[in-house]
């Protein structure tokens, strides 16, 4: 049955989570022996493939791996850690029969079709339009950004690097925002406010308008306290950061022609949830000017399942 089974890994900037998949008599993706390792305790994937495996009986011969960064060569450098992940180095040192790497929101997306209806939380009510696109997208310790498209034998994913497009300011607070991280940063995109490094920018960044004390050292703590309501800062940061990400996702929406739907993936958006099922997001979301009708037409969901890019590595695999 191990032997049967495929490696899949989520390899984020912060964890990876691993587990063995398989293929039930239904069809669908049963994940087992799940484990999770801070990427900071191990200085490769090897290593932290290694330890995972020490609760694991036998050896699969095959693997995929989601990696928050840009896919398509045997090697992949990330943007958020110093790791480097070589599919033919992974291959030969577990021996394996084949490994491969594919981005992490392209497995986001690939795991949609194949996602409970019930994991998909309701966030701007409308009706799907048939055969259009759909973008996965969401902040986690980057911002990933990906498209998926039915066609004839199935789903085809659309890998992007949308997190990395130019930050542009709704209102006179963000405005402030971007000039202050414009003295540290030459180019600001998204995925510097849009992601848990950015939660705490935003949250320093306020800080220094207000003329406030900041703290708290790192994006869980900012978190944790905007979720727990414990900080008025922090909590304007979360809703400040959500507001950004309602803009982000109109833009995704019109620039992939999204009609489809988009899905809200990611651990800062399932942390931050409560600022996001808001009547003040989809105010933001819709307000798109000319194009309003389009984007407010189109469904907008957060995907609740933390696992869903370990399935979507697993449907890779099929």
């Amino acid at each position: 049955m191990i032997e049967n089974a495929t490696i899949v890994g989520d390899v984020g900037g912060t964890n990876v989570r691993l587990a063995l998949a398989h293929k039930n008599s239904k069809g669908h993706i049963d994940l087992s022996h799940i484990g999770v390792r801070p990427v900071e305790q191990f200085r490769s994937l090897e290593l932290a493939l290694a330890d995972w495996l020490k609760d694991v009986d036998g050896r699969p011969k095959s693997g995929v791996f989601a990696l928050a960064g840009v896919t398509g060569a045997d090697e992949v450098r990330f943007t958020n850690s110093d790791w480097v992940v070589s599919a033919s180095k992974v291959k030969a040192e577990f021996g394996m029969d084949n490994v491969m790497l594919v981005n992490d929101f392209a497995a986001q997306a690939m795991a949609v079709p194949a996602t409970p209806s019930n994991e998909l939380i309701m966030v701007n009510k409308a009706e799907a339009k048939e055969g259009a696109p759909i973008v996965v997208l969401g902040p986690g310790t980057g911002l990933g950004m990906a498209g998926l498209l039915r066609v004839e034998n199935g789903w085809k994913v659309l890998p992007t690097e949308g997190g990395h497009q130019a930050f542009a300011p709704r209102s006179d607070i963000e405005r402030e925002i971007l000039s202050v991280l414009s003295r540290a940063f030459e180019a600001v995109s998204y995925e510097h406010v849009l992601s848990g490094p950015g939660l705490l920018r935003i949250y320093k960044c306020l800080g220094a308008i207000r003329n406030e004390l900041t703290p708290f050292e790192t994006p869980p703590e900012v978190g944790e306290a905007a979720a727990n309501l414990t900080s008025p800062l922090a909590v304007e940061a979360a809703k400040t950061l959500a507001l950004i990400l309602a803009t982000f996702c109109g833009n995704a929406i019109l620039g992939m022609g999204a009609q489809g739907g988009c899905v809200i993936a990611g651990g800062v958006a399932e942390q931050l949830s409560q600022f996001i099922m808001t009547n003040d997001f989809i105010e933001r979301l819709r307000n798109v000017g000319p194009m309003t009708n389009y984007v407010r037409d189109t469904p907008v969901y957060r995907n609740n399942d933390k696992y869903a890019a370990l399935k979507g590595a697993a449907m890779f695999a099929q």
